[in-house]
C-alpha cells in the first residue's frame, strides 16, 4: 500500500512538471484544475519542486472575475542546469548550449577533420568553452544526433563520452531528432501524424505516428538509404536508392563534374540555378524527380498530416517547392501538407534537447509544448 501512494506520488509529481514545462507561467490552482489532482496535493508536490528547484515563483498572475487574492504563478526554472546538445555531420561538428527550459545560451559550427582523437580532444575544449556557470545542477546531459555515415565514429564518441562526463548522454540519428523537433516544438496541438526528411550528405525520415517517434525493429525505420528503385535506361532497367539522387551530397556531385562547377556551395549552386546554368538546373531537375518518389512511397505507406522538408538546398531555392507538389497528386487524396522546415539548421540539436529534457526529469515519451 505505501508502495502505492509513492507510485502515485511520483506519477503526480512528473504529471505537475510536465504541464508546468508546458503551460507554465502557471498558478497552483490552475494546474489543479487541468490535472484534475486537489489543490492540497498539488501545493504539496510544487513546494518540494520548489525546494528541488526544478520550478520557481515568479510573481502574481490576474485575479479572477471575482476579484479576490492574485494567484501565485510557478514556471520551469530555466537556470536549474544545462545541456550540451551535438550535432555530427560527415564535414561538421554543430555544438549548442541550451538552458534546462530550451533557451539557447550559445550555438557554434566547427569544419572537421578525419581524425576520431582531434574529434574528441575539440569536443573536450569546446564542452568546457559552453559551460553555463550561473545554474544550480549545471550540465545536466550531453545529446549526440548523427548522420548515418558517421555511425561508427559516433559509437566510440558515446563511449568517450560517458566515460569522461557522469551524466546522462543520450544519442539518436538526425532525422528522428528532427521530427521530436517538429513535434515538440510546434503550436499546432491537432498535428499528430508527421514525416521529417532529412536532406543532407544522406536522405532519411524521422516518423511521428500519433504523437510518438516510430523507429521500428532495431531502430531502423526511416532509413531510406534501403529504398530501391528501377529506372529506365535505355531497354534496360536499373536498380538506384535515394542517395543516388535525392541528397545534397549527390547533388553536388552531379554539379562537381562538370568544368568550374566543382567546390560549390549550396548557396552559390542557388545562384547559378536562378541564372538558369543548364548544367545546375539539370542536377536539379533529376533531385526534384526523385525526391518526389520517395515523398510519394512515404505518404502512400504512413499517410502522414504534415511532411516537412528539411534541407538548405530546397530553403535556397523555395520555388523547388512548387514543383515537388506538382509531381505529388496524392497529397491532396491524404490531404497531407508538404512544407520546408523551419529552423532546420537547429532542430536536430533542439531535437535532442527535448529527449535529454525528458531523461533527466522523467518526462516520458509524450509530446511536449516547447514552443520557442
Amino acid at each position: 500500500m505505501v508502495m502505492n501512494k509513492q507510485a502515485m506520488r511520483k506519477s503526480n509529481e512528473i504529471s505537475v512538471i510536465k504541464h508546468v514545462i508546458n503551460y507554465g507561467p502557471i498558478s497552483r490552482s490552475q494546474i489543479s484544475k487541468d490535472l484534475s489532482i486537489n489543490k492540497v496535493t498539488i501545493s504539496s508536490i510544487l513546494d518540494d519542486l520548489l525546494n528541488k528547484k526544478y520550478v520557481k515563483e515568479i510573481g502574481e498572475g490576474e485575479s479572477t472575475t471575482v476579484g479576490g487574492r492574485r494567484p501565485l504563478l510557478v514556471s520551469f526554472n530555466s537556470h536549474y542546469g544545462y545541456f550540451i546538445n551535438l550535432e555530427l555531420g560527415n564535414k561538421s561538428l554543430k555544438i549548442m548550449a541550451t538552458l534546462a527550459n530550451g533557451y539557447v545560451n550559445r550555438f557554434e559550427e566547427i569544419a572537421l577533420t578525419n581524425s576520431n582523437q582531434n574529434i574528441k580532444n575539440l569536443l573536450k575544449k569546446k564542452i568546457t568553452d559552453f559551460m553555463i556557470s550561473d545554474t544550480e545542477k549545471g550540465l545536466l546531459g550531453i545529446s549526440l544526433t548523427v548522420h548515418k555515415k558517421e555511425q561508427l565514429i559516433s559509437d566510440s564518441l558515446v563511449s568517450w563520452l560517458k566515460e569522461n562526463y557522469s551524466i546522462p548522454i543520450i544519442v539518436a540519428n538526425n532525422a528522428d531528432a528532427a521530427a521530436i523537433f517538429q513535434r515538440d516544438f510546434s503550436s499546432n496541438n491537432e498535428m499528430k501524424n508527421l514525416i521529417t526528411v532529412v536532406i543532407d550528405e544522406n536522405i532519411n525520415a524521422g516518423i511521428i505516428i500519433n504523437e510518438n517517434l516510430y523507429t521500428g525493429f532495431g531502430n531502423n525505420a526511416g532509413d531510406l538509404s534501403e529504398m530501391q528503385f528501377l529506372l529506365s535506361n535505355d531497354d534496360s532497367l536499373a536498380s538506384f536508392n535515394p542517395n543516388t539522387y535525392c541528397s545534397q551530397e549527390a547533388v553536388l556531385k552531379s554539379i562537381s563534374k562538370n568544368d568550374g562547377l566543382n567546390n560549390l556551395s549550396i548557396q552559390q549552386i542557388a545562384k547559378l540555378y536562378f541564372k538558369g546554368n543548364h548544367q545546375v538546373n539539370k542536377a536539379i531537375l533529376q533531385f526534384v524527380k526523385c525526391l518526389s518518389l520517395v515523398l510519394n512511397n512515404l505518404i502512400a505507406t504512413f499517410s502522414p498530416q504534415m511532411v516537412i522538408l528539411d534541407s538548405t538546398l530546397l530553403e535556397n531555392i523555395p520555388s523547388l517547392l512548387i514543383q515537388i507538389k506538382n509531381n505529388l497528386p496524392i497529397l491532396k487524396k491524404h490531404n497531407t501538407q508538404l512544407q520546408i522546415a523551419r529552423k532546420s539548421r537547429f532542430a536536430p540539436l533542439l531535437g535532442g534537447y527535448s529527449l535529454l529534457l525528458r531523461e533527466v526529469f522523467e518526462l516520458g515519451d509524450k509530446r511536449l509544448r516547447l514552443i520557442p
